[in-house]
């Protein structure tokens, strides 16, 4: 197959990854003219393997299963194993845990809410559970993001276009044509992987762009004392965090702000405020510097 991938983001790069690594199959990779900003390069790259959704959490065990198996892809990560604790509102051990167990035996432990105090948690409710996975951590998608990219410009299935797709359109025969730096193209399939650009991309093109929004997502990264929280998902208050590569604390609290502008993210001191008032109530042992 000749295939099109539209989006220079970790999706759309890995998605040209494994289609170039097969011998049947022409990958285009068009690079796109937002990547310094996308998701990809703002991520925090938490990754864990628990998820209160069951159909999310076999995606995320797989995932870890496939990244602890390939030494490769920690190194494009810079993946740290730092352990994740996920904080639910509820008492008792979810029936999503089986799998995880199943597939990594021995990564999980479950803890009461109020008995974290021993961790360095404080003021949960009775009614809560902490899942303590040790094989989780985090990892740099920008990095992985980059060093895919390195190896894709080396295979001989795989050519990186600079600049952004436009004239996208549907044949009625199934394939797929549009136009790379003033040369139309036509492939057997296009993939946009446009990320919070999509509903503008399809609405350029003529393409139906209902039900797609953005949302915007904030955090803010502190300078912390001596003692640092893992990577952690506080089910309970909607906070969440995890330390930094420099030593510091990436903390981040929910918005509910939708229908932002692709690549201006607004910032609400509120919601950072609020993160911080948070977390200084949950670790009490925790020391914030200057956001």
């Amino acid at each position: 197959m000749r295939v099109c991938v539209v989006g220079g983001g970790l999706a759309g790069s890995l998605l040209a990854w494994r289609l170039a690594a097969r011998a049947t199959d022409e990958v285009h990779l068009v690079l796109g003219e937002h990547r310094a900003g996308d998701a990809t390069e703002a991520s925090g790259g938490a990754v864990r393997g628990y998820e209160p959704l069951p159909a999310q959490s076999e995606l995320a065990i797989e995932s870890l299963l496939e990244l602890l198996g390939s030494q490769v892809l920690q190194d494009w990560a810079g993946y740290r194993q730092a352990g994740f604790t996920y904080l639910r509102a509820a008492a008792g051990v979810p029936d999503e845990l089986e799998a995880l167990d199943r597939c990594l035996p021995g990564s999980v432990d479950v803890v009461p809410g109020p008995a974290m105090v021993a961790h360095g948690f404080a003021g949960l409710p009775a009614e809560s559970t902490a899942i303590r996975e040790r094989y989780a951590g985090y990892l740099s998608p920008d990095r992985l993001r980059h060093a895919v990219l390195h190896d894709l410009a080396g295979r001989p299935a795989a050519t990186l276009l600079d600049g952004g797709a436009s004239a996208v359109v549907a044949m009625a025969d199934g394939s797929a044509g549009c136009t790379v730096a003033g040369r139309s193209r036509s492939y057997d399939a296009l993939v946009l992987a446009t990320g919070a650009w999509t509903p503008a991309v399809l609405h350029a093109n003529g393409l139906p762009a209902q039900g797609y929004r953005t949302k915007s997502i904030q955090y803010t990264v502190y300078p912390v004392g001596a003692w640092v929280p893992p990577p952690f998902s506080d089910e309970t208050t909607g906070l969440y965090g995890k330390p930094t590569g420099d030593g510091g604390l990436l903390l981040g609290y929910p918005t509910d702000e939708w229908g932002v502008p692709a690549g201006r993210p607004p910032v609400t001191p509120a919601i950072h405020e609020r993160a911080a008032e948070l977390a200084r109530v949950r670790f009490p042992a925790l020391r914030l510097g200057p956001a």
